[in-house]
């Protein structure tokens, strides 16, 4: 009690860890995730080179320009990380987690059912589906998500010269 706090002293050579993180591992997780976005986006990068050229998939951007931009920028994104990890951050809940599963797992549907439903079908369906997960009201996401959409086509398709899947909806 010699301490001041109530507590018996510690033993010499023996620290407090609960209270001070050493230095070493005080930024580990950031920089853990930084190492993993940087892989994740080189290989995405990489992946982008073997995309075959697809009945949509012509034009003056191609198939290959966006996903190679998204792969650049989680790899850049990821350098940061590394590079300016905070120094105690905070994990989210197990709800946010399960979201964030949730959204992944409805992204990957998302590529499973573009070609057979379309570009307009499929972005509105998930658009919809990843709204409802925050709890956005579905009488303003419906409508919203069926415009971006077709927003999003329309400007694929007429401007930029990139086809995308019609399926059911059909297309401009």
């Amino acid at each position: 009690m010699a301490n001041g706090t109530g507590q018996a002293p510690k033993p010499a050579g023996q620290s407090d860890s609960s209270s001070v993180v050493s230095g070493r591992n005080r930024y580990t997780s950031d920089r853990v995730l930084g190492g993993l976005c940087v892989a994740l986006g080189v290989w995405y990068v990489l992946e982008t080179r073997n995309f075959n050229l697809t009945t949509f998939g012509t034009g003056p951007v191609g198939p290959k320009t966006m996903p190679t931009i998204v792969g650049i920028l989680f790899a850049l994104l990821g350098v940061v990380l590394i590079f300016k990890a905070d120094e105690s951050p905070r994990w989210g809940t197990f709800a946010v987690w399960s979201r964030l599963g949730a959204v992944v797992a409805t992204s990957f549907l998302f590529g499973q059912v573009l070609e057979p439903l379309g570009f307009i079908v499929a972005s509105t369906l998930l658009a919809i589906i990843i709204g409802s997960f925050f709890r956005g009201p579905i009488v303003k996401l419906a409508p919203l998500s069926l415009a971006f959409a077709i927003a999003i086509a329309f400007i694929f398709n007429n401007w930029l010269g990139l086809r995308l899947p019609t399926g059911l909806w059909g297309g401009f």
